[in-house]
């Protein structure tokens, strides 16, 4: 089991891992002269993926958004080298140097890049992530504050310089560095962490929806930083899935990078007090429920955590799912169960053909004046 002393290097580039294998975009902010382009170039190479930099101050809107041509009497706009050699390798990442420097009409053709993952009428493959470089705008060249789409799309670190690597290394020019591997800072299985995550932040906002939709900031510092909406609350489970659970600093930095600190320091406050069961642990059998007397906001987030553990595609965990949601109905509790219960009779997977009688008999009224259709009849 790691705890925080054993988990391999600093907060800062575990996070960056977590935004890498998630895909989420990352965006790195840091003074000038301290290596940030050749550190994620050296490191990400490290991490089996194909290095892709391109440098938005010298690149123009058609570098992105692609040149208008004409192929077999149709028109379409073209793609380039650097998206081909991505989408060719096994795991590419795409390196925007200089990001927030780039002309307007630049920012707007990489709106797409970054939000949709078009270059061109190219969609870069999954497997390609995005970080994106910047300088301060009080040291570099013409900067400005990132626009409020772009900023919502993306996490935003504040770069830590590596004094120890740059002084163990600077002497042999960096050659045969050994960057941390990708795998070995993040979860061992982030699909029961998702399941986990997901419980959390769902249970967070039901009770906390200040937070969910709030006006876009007016301040342009801002709104070009993070902060909370439904699309970075969603990057926030895809991220904290990625990272061992005990890693309490860098979650940190991911829920700030994503939502703001504001937020940050709301969600983990309420984290703290709320005392969430594992779902993992309760699908198992480990822990047993209360689900009479037992708090509403606890059985909210443990529900959603045991849905989502039971639609991961494993035909086990399903049905270990279906025993817990039937629990919960059997403990006078199956209107909080019963949502639920409807995705995993409409979602069956491979192995499982019919609802379990258990299951099918918890929610039999619900089943019978709902509007939605059952995929199956219990057997």
């Amino acid at each position: 089991m790691a705890t925080i002393n054993t988990l391999p290097g600093s907060p800062f580039q575990r996070a960056l891992a977590a935004g890498v294998q998630a895909n989420v975009p990352v965006g790195v902010i840091g003074e000038p002269g301290q290596g940030k382009t050749a550190t994620m170039e050296s490191s990400t190479s490290g991490w089996g993926r194909h290095v892709e930099t391109v440098i938005g101050s010298n690149r123009e809107a058609t570098d992105f958004l692609g040149v208008m041509i004409e192929d077999e009497g149709a028109i379409k706009y073209s793609s380039f080298q650097w998206v081909q050699n991505l989408n060719k390798a096994k795991a590419g990442l795409l390196l925007l140097d200089e990001f927030n420097t780039s002309a307007p009409s630049t920012m707007k053709g990489m709106l797409r890049v970054v939000q949709e993952r078009y270059v061109g009428d190219t969609k870069l493959n999954d497997s390609v992530s995005i970080i994106a470089l910047m300088n301060p705008i009080e040291t570099a060249v013409d900067a400005y504050d990132l626009p409020a789409p772009m900023a919502n799309r993306m996490m935003h670190l504040k770069w830590v310089f590596d004094t120890k690597n740059w002084l163990e290394n600077v002497g042999t020019g960096f050659q045969n560095t050994n960057p941390i591997p990708l795998s070995d800072m993040l979860a061992a299985d982030p699909v029961t962490r998702k399941a986990a995550v997901s419980a959390a932040v769902t249970a967070f906002l039901n009770v906390n929806s200040k937070f969910m939709t709030p006006p876009v900031p007016t301040d342009p510092v801002k709104a070009g930083g993070a902060w909370p909406s439904p699309r970075s609350w969603t990057n926030v489970i895809s991220v904290l899935s990625q990272l061992d659970r005990y890693d309490e600093e860098a979650a940190f930095l991911v829920v700030e990078g994503l939502v703001g600190e504001g937020a940050a320091t709301e969600y983990f406050k309420w984290l703290a007090a709320a005392d969430l069961y594992d779902p993992a642990e309760v699908i198992d059998g480990t822990v047993s429920v209360d689900w009479k007397s037992e708090r509403a906001d606890r059985l909210f987030a443990l529900v959603q955590g045991v849905t989502a553990l039971g639609l991961s595609g494993d035909a086990e965990l399903w049905r270990k799912a279906s025993i817990v949601l039937a629990q919960c109905a059997e403990g006078g509790k199956p209107d909080v169960a019963f949502p639920s219960a409807q995705k995993l009779a409409n979602n069956l997977p491979k192995g499982v053909s019919g609802l379990p009688k258990r299951f099918a008999e918890a929610f039999m009224e619900l089943f019978g004046n709902t509007k939605y259709k059952v995929a199956v009849g219990a057997k």
